[in-house]
């Protein structure tokens, strides 16, 4: 397939030389302070900058159009940039199968559908080929290694369906980059940046429950990772898969993994390794191994403790206390030990963030089956209403619905005629229904 021919942006350029007096640069940091102001989850940069002016972004992202549109006080159409209905009709085929990456709707986050699945499963494979053998050129390295960071501290909150649109856009540029790099240190560091990108592709599909995708990317990103000859960023990666096999129903399979994770660092503690840990401690709770769970807790807890601060923030490349205590509780609910359960569940409702919903809603999920395991199937479902109730359908799906239908069969039958359990299965039949529907 050709490349499409680049057209300058030269409406934007005007508004930044002529109207604003502005380098790129400073041009960049109006539009971080504009994005900070609405609360969106961007870093603009000043290579971004030059990729609008220069024809390389055709329409940007949601979140870039709403910062464009607030900053210089203009829809976006007068912006110079090709609205969707247009690219599609008039450009090339490569162009257009780009940026099918999304589905836009007026006022809201990008949304996936089957057809976004296909194209980033295309990304993948062109990435999976590339990290290896092709020569690559020098770029801007920090920019990209930001970017990432980024990404991963909106896994935290986001939608994983807006995640993955958000990476699979960085991703397709992500692509053009490695094809142009010719330094191998460059390489080095665009290939650990890779592995870090395949690796939040992994845990946004395992948070969708999208088992074949995620295993695809899986093997993609530890192969990134092991190209990029990183351990902490292979243990990472591996940590993540091993959610994805755990997630899965495969407990056997994400037990090895998480001890390769652990093994690859050679001791040395680092997200990964903590991460590894305390989902083998999950693994081994959910086999009725209570003596190897707590062993694998300790061993989590012991490695929290010696992270740096940077290791311990809010992000998917971090690891943090309201993390061991929700895994920790999730642990000793498949053991039966309510009363241990109980105590991290409440140390980790204290301690995790508000906006980080699926940590909150999975705790409180499994506080419901705790009481149920205690005999209070009404307070059960009552409780799990509640965790389900507030949160929008894009929320909701995926192992969030999981551990609900999981919740559900902890109740005993006698009761699951109650008309708050009834009220409870509605909440999950309409999760259920919209899965389907975007399938």
């Amino acid at each position: 397939m050709s490349d499409r021919q680049k057209v300058p942006n030269m409406v934007l350029r005007r508004i930044r030389e002529q109207e604003r007096h502005e380098t790129r640069s400073e041009f960049a940091d109006a539009m971080a302070q504009k994005a900070a102001e609405l609360g969106e989850p961007v870093s603009p940069s000043e290579r971004y900058v030059a990729r609008l002016e220069d024809g390389d972004v055709i329409y940007p992202h949601p979140a870039y159009r709403r910062v464009l549109t607030a900053l210089c006080a203009r829809p976006i159409t007068e912006l110079g940039f090709i609205p969707h209905a247009l690219t599609r009709r008039g450009l090339p085929q490569a162009t257009s199968e780009t940026l099918r990456v999304y589905t836009h709707s007026p006022e809201s986050h990008p949304v996936l559908s089957e057809p976004s699945l296909d194209e980033i499963g295309f990304i993948r494979r062109s990435l999976h080929e590339m990290v290896g053998d092709n020569p690559m050129s020098e770029a801007t390295i920090e920019d990209w290694e930001q970017t990432v960071l980024q990404h991963g501290r909106a896994a935290r909150y986001q939608p994983p369906n807006v995640l993955l649109a958000s990476l699979a856009a960085d991703l397709a540029d992500l692509k053009q980059e490695l094809a142009r790099c010719r330094s191998a240190a460059a390489l080095r560091r665009l290939t650990r940046v890779t592995a870090h990108m395949a690796g939040l592709m992994c845990l946004a599909l395992v948070k969708l429950d999208e088992r074949p995708a995620f295993r695809r990317w899986a093997r993609t990103a530890r192969i990134a990772a092991s190209e990029a000859g990183d351990p902490v960023t292979l243990a990472w990666v591996r940590a993540q898969e091993a959610y994805g096999h755990y997630y899965s129903g495969n407990i056997n399979e994400a037990l090895d993994v998480a001890r390769y994770a652990q093994e690859v660092t050679r001791g040395f503690p680092c997200v990964g390794t903590a991460l590894a840990a305390a989902l083998e401690a999950r693994a081994h709770a959910r086999l009725g191994r209570h003596a190897e769970t707590q062993e694998a807790l300790r061993r989590a807890e012991a490695i929290l403790a010696e992270l740096d601060p940077d290791s311990t923030s809010q992000s998917a490349f971090s690891y943090t206390e309201a993390q061991l205590r929700f895994h920790e509780g999730s642990a000793y609910t498949h053991l039966h030990d309510t009363k241990a359960a109980w105590t991290a569940q409440r140390r980790a409702l204290e301690l995790v963030p508000a906006n980080d919903y699926t940590d909150r809603t999975l705790t409180r999920l499994d506080r419901a089956i705790c009481l149920a395991h205690d005999g209070d199937g009404t307070g059960a479902v009552q409780y799990a209403v509640q965790a389900l109730s507030g949160l929008p359908e894009d929320q909701r799906q995926g192992i969030i619905t999981l551990r609900a239908q999981e919740t559900l069969k902890a109740i005993p039958a006698r009761q699951r005629a109650l008309p708050a359990a009834r009220e409870f299965q509605d909440l999950l039949m309409l999760s259920d229904t919209v899965r389907k529907d975007d399938e």
